[in-house]
């Protein structure tokens, strides 16, 4: 087998005209893109994820160069591809994605009323539990049927590879089941705050089961690995509940509602999220779980959160989070398909819909929910986003899946994602969103003096 040639190095000077150039590639592409899914009907972000894909290896040919790792040497690309995203500059894209989902997830915790969150503890812990256990026993028997050498690289055990197969079916894409409730004018309703906080929940226990996945690939204890991260999570929450938060409360009491926020408050808020970011990183590996806990600490006193959407949603929604839906559909190349990986596919989606839809549904049913509502929390935590490209992109680093498993991924993600907008309206049309949004949302009724109001997030979104 021939030698791997390194990547290409550019001059620094020159990597700054690559990358001006690919953030605006992507951004036309997200905007036209985007706007066509949303004359059919679908969420913005489904055709922000597509368009991330179009620009890649799918539709310009080629391949990415890929970076050395310890032990691994890195590799060159090849065609326009590569071209027009060589490795420096898709380096530098791929930071300014981690920052836009640490941005982004913490608006999303600043937006999200913990009014509707208290007492539903209990109601979202049982739905994380059912929808998380249930696609993790699924990933072995998808590991037991998936076994020949197209899915599982040789020396990897079945179980390191039926783990990362289980955290792909346990995964609820976070990120993009905000925006699609934000885009649904939801996320402000009790419906919508028991899917965010379920789905918080999941995506912990989620990135729980990749180190348990990665420790059991090294050859190091699963279980001990997941139990110490697990314990580290809880410690960083209760020392932002403790004492994070009445540091802010302080920092803020100074607040005026109609009142301009000032640019040290901000920034000030802004560093926190990025440091609790980075703590999750280091834990998780997941930095934007650091910056919802974060949004969740902001005070919620009156207009605030407000202040803080309407100066930062412009920046996050249609510059930051762009790029990271980019970055992601970059790195998946789908000529990769053919009918061996049609069938795996049909097999995975079909375990992905039981697993979170059907599971999905009968918890929200267990606890509480009636069915309309059960069969929106079920199809909400079936989305499936990019959080599962995450997934796959950690199993292909670790080695323990291949680049056909990963294309399996890709399609599980766009069909579970295109499912999410088209099955809230049939559970829950808009007349019944408009009559729930009219008695259960705070975030949109300024109760005060009655004056309507849109949060920033879901104006932009639309």
């Amino acid at each position: 087998m021939p030698t791997p040639m390194p990547p290409e190095v550019i001059a620094p000077a020159d990597v700054v005209a690559y990358v001006l150039a690919a953030l605006a590639i992507i951004l036309i592409a997200a905007r036209a893109v985007g706007t066509v899914f949303e004359k059919i009907g679908q969420p913005r972000v489904v055709g922000e994820i597509i368009a991330g894909i179009l620009i890649g290896p799918t539709i310009l040919g080629g391949a990415l160069a890929k970076a050395p790792l310890p032990g691994v040497p890195g590799v060159a690309g090849s065609g326009l591809v590569n071209d027009l995203f060589p490795l420096q500059a898709f380096s530098f894209l791929n930071l300014i994605g981690q920052v836009a989902l640490v941005f982004y997830m913490f608006l999303v915790g600043v937006e999200l009323d913990q009014r509707f969150l208290r007492g539903r503890g209990r109601q979202m812990l049982i739905v994380a539990i059912a929808v998380t256990a249930v696609p993790l026993g699924l990933g072995f028997l998808c590991g037991a049927l998936l076994d020949g050498a197209t899915w599982r690289p040789d020396g990897i055990s079945s179980t390191a590879f039926s783990l990362f197969m289980g955290a792909g079916l346990s995964v609820t894409a976070f990120p993009v089941m905000a925006r699609i409730l934000q885009e649904k004018q939801m996320l402000g309703t009790s419906l919508g705050a028991v899917g965010v906080g379920s789905a918080a929940i999941v995506t912990v226990i989620m990135f729980l089961i990749i180190a348990a996945a990665s420790a059991s690939a090294k050859g190091s204890g699963a279980v001990s690995g997941a139990g110490t991260k697990l314990l580290l999570v809880l410690g960083l929450s209760v020392v932002l509940a403790v004492v994070v938060r009445p540091v802010l409360h302080y920092l803020t009491r100074g607040w005026e509602e109609d009142g301009p926020l000032p640019g040290n408050l901000l920034a000030g808020l802004l560093i926190g999220a990025l440091a609790t970011g980075l703590a999750t990183d280091r834990i998780l590996g997941a930095a934007l779980v650091g910056g919802f806990l974060f949004g969740m600490v902001v005070p919620a006193r009156p207009g605030l959160a407000e202040a803080i959407i309407a100066r930062m949603t412009d920046a996050v929604i249609l510059f930051f989070l762009p790029v990271f839906l980019a970055v992601s559909g970059l790195r998946t190349d789908l000529t990769l398909i053919n009918g061996t990986v049609l069938v795996g596919s049909a097999l995975f989606v079909t375990l992905m819909i039981v697993g979170k839809l059907v599971v999905g549904y009968l918890a929200g049913r267990a606890v509480g929910l009636d069915s309309k509502e059960a069969g929106t929390l079920g199809a909400l935590l079936n989305c499936r986003g990019l959080l599962i490209l995450v997934v796959a992109l950690i199993g292909l680093q670790l080695g323990v899946i291949t680049p056909q498993t990963q294309v399996v991924f890709v399609i599980g993600a766009i069909v579970t994602t295109m499912m999410t907008g088209p099955l809230v309206d049939l559970f829950l049309p808009k007349d019944v969103r408009k009559a729930t949004l009219a008695t259960t949302a705070l975030s949109v009724e300024d109760l005060a003096d009655g004056r309507r109001v849109e949060s920033g997030t879901a104006r932009i979104a639309r």
